[in-house]
This record gives structure tokens, sequence and C-alpha cells, in this order.
């Protein structure tokens, strides 16, 4: 005599047979797939930039080969301090359906952190994604400023000699003694008034007393005037892009100048700056200036 439970354990397994082979097997990863494009032309990982630059980001991206879902939508999502921003909303055409393939060219204007997230979906609702974050920088190069630096004339105990690197004003003994460190002389004449030049200049040479035709080493400094105000000049943070110096705009010297008076120059070791003119004094051939320089 057989058993009941026996019977019926055999029941149970060939019904679980017969229901499995009724069934279409499950796709595990049902999820279309998406990468990025590799190679030089494209940005495809963690990535640091300087505000105002582009990436351009390449897109592959292909159907289920198991479900054959048509793919159906692509975005580009930026993320900047939990704030996202849809950037690409794009709903696929037909012939995109099976494969999708495109690259972007995409701006970062401002300074931050930036998650960028590029997401394929298909028509069952299933979607794949991949992202990297955009380090964006402030353009530009660091630049030191020294505010109230003063000049006098040949026979005051204020120097007329400046050096930008170590930011210091020399007198005349001093200047000669480091003639290689002077990019700027300060004087104030008939003809060129308050003046800023370099110690190559011909009307600098012309004053006896600075004993420039003993000198062996004769920075080339040049300058160019501009319509900068105090106020920009002022607002310059640590970071700064200059504008290209044009050489041939410039000379070696920037005369007649006024109180609030901005001059762009470049030493011989090509450091670009600025000077303002802060105090052109009512007596004696003094001044006072702020310079930014490029470190």
């Amino acid at each position: 005599m057989k058993k009941p439970g026996i019977f019926l354990f055999a029941m149970m397994a060939s019904a679980a047979i017969f229901l499995s082979s009724c069934q279409k097997d499950e796709v595990l990863n049902p999820e279309p797939s998406i990468n990025f494009k590799g190679g030089s032309s494209y940005t495809s990982a963690d990535a640091t930039i300087t505000a105002g630059e582009s990436i351009t980001v390449g897109i592959n991206a292909s159907q289920n080969s198991e479900t054959k879902a048509k793919l159906k939508t692509f975005t580009i999502v930026l993320t900047t301090n939990n704030s996202p921003t849809t950037l690409i909303n794009e709903t696929l055409e037909s012939a995109n359906e099976m494969n999708y393939s495109q690259d972007f060219v995409i701006p970062f204007p401002n300074v931050g952190e930036v998650s960028l997230a590029a997401r394929i979906t298909d028509a069952d609702g299933q979607y794949a994604e991949v992202s990297f974050k955009v380090t964006v920088n402030q353009a530009g190069v660091a630049v030191k400023k020294k505010a109230n630096v003063e000049f006098g004339s040949y026979n005051d105990a204020i120097g007329s000699f400046y050096a930008t690197t170590n930011e210091t004003v020399y007198t005349i003994s001093g200047a000669a003694n480091n003639q290689a460190l002077i990019d700027v002389i300060f004087f104030k004449g008939a003809t060129n008034g308050n003046t800023l030049a370099a110690p190559d200049d011909a009307d600098a040479a012309t004053i006896d007393e600075f004993n420039l035709d003993t000198w062996t080493t004769k920075n080339q400094t040049r300058f160019i005037t501009t319509t900068m105000t105090a106020a920009e000049f002022d607002a310059i943070g640590s970071l700064y892009s200059f504008p290209e110096f044009v050489d041939a705009n410039a000379g070696s010297k920037a005369n007649n100048l006024a109180d609030g008076k901005v001059v762009y120059f470049k030493t011989k070791a090509g450091k670009r700056g600025y000077a303002k003119v802060v105090d052109l004094y009512t007596k004696g051939d003094k001044a006072k200036f702020d310079f930014i320089v490029e470190q």
C-alpha cells in the first residue's frame, strides 16, 4: 500500500514542473545599457576645469538584448548643491529606439562642483545611468596686491624705483645695486607729467640724477593705458584673467597720469599687472599707487 505523503509530494512536484515550463523565463537584468564615449575628444570621468570652459560628452546606449524593449527617452541632469537641473530631455525617434549615439558640448560658466548624470529609459520603464563629477574652478591666475606704494623725487628719502617681485621701493643707490629687480620708475617732468617708466625708457635716462647711463641691466617693462576704472581695479580678487597684452600697443612709459588712472603693464619676465594712481600730491614730485601683479 502506497503512503499518502509520498503520493502528494509527487503530485506537487509534477505541478511545479508543468507550471514552470509554461511560464516565460524571467530576465534578471532587464535594463538597457549606456556608457560614455572615451578618447581624447571626450570627458568621461571626473574632471577639473575653469569657469567658462566647455566639455564634450559622448553617449552610446542600446536596448536590452533580451527584452528588446525600445529606447524611449534620454536625459542629462546637472546637480549643484543638491539642486538638479535638466539640461537635455530628449524623446527618441524610431531611428534611435534600438541604439542611441550622440555628442553634447556642455558649458560650465559658474564655479562649483557639479554632478553630471546621463540616463536612458526604455518602453518598459527600465533605465540605466552613468555619471561623473566636474569641479569648476575660478578662471584666471593668482595675483598679489600691494596698496599705497609711495614714490618720491630723486632727492627725496622716498625712492623712485619699484620692484614688483619683492614689492619694494628703492632709492637711487639701492636701485643701482639691484638693477635686475627694478621694473618701474616714477618721475614727474615738464612734458610727461606724472609718469611710470621702464628702466630702459629714453626720457627717464635724461634725468641725470638717476644715473641710468651707468646701469648694465635695464628691464624692459612695457605699459598700456586703459579705460579700467578705479572701482574695477579694486574689485579684482585673488584670481584674475588678464586680457591679452598687445606689445604693438605698448610703450616704455605711461605719462600724464591722473588720479584714478589705471595702467596695464608687462615686465621683462612676462608678468602682467596693473598700477592704479591713488594720489598725486599737489606739492613735490610724489605719488601713491596700488599695484596688482601676476604671481
